[in-house]
């Protein structure tokens, strides 16, 4: 297989924009195992994957709109992390929603960062 070849910055976001989505959708499964809730609870987190999934796709083939597309996608998911985190009862929805605020944050840094947007532009940037 061959190996990708990008800066950590680039790859810290892919696994950020793939990761969360998919760590939401494993703490999910507590209340659909345990209190028998719906699998409607599955819509926002297959979302979040889809959306971040096309981003991703577009930072592999350098485009340039997902950079944009990525910045958009990072604050809606970050601003509805920070009111889930308001709003939630559990203490490990609180920890998730936090943590993923951060992971969002951090990957709307990223997306600003020079190495990321070499990456897209190439040596112009």
């Amino acid at each position: 297989m061959r190996s990708w070849k990008a800066p950590a910055e680039v790859k810290v976001t892919a696994a950020l924009l793939v990761g969360l989505p998919v760590a939401w959708a494993l703490l999910d499964l507590i209340p659909v195992l345990s209190a028998g809730s719906g699998l409607a609870i599955y819509r926002m987190p297959a979302l979040a994957l889809i959306l971040g999934g096309v981003v991703t796709t577009g930072l592999v083939l350098r485009m340039g709109s997902a950079r944009i597309g990525g910045l958009v996608v990072t604050v809606v998911f970050a601003l509805l992390h920070a009111f889930l985190l308001l709003g939630a009862a559990l203490w490990w929805n609180k920890l998730f929603s936090g943590l993923s605020f951060a992971g969002y944050g951090y990957a709307f840094v990223l997306l600003n960062s020079m190495p990321l947007k070499r990456h897209i532009v190439g040596v112009r940037a």
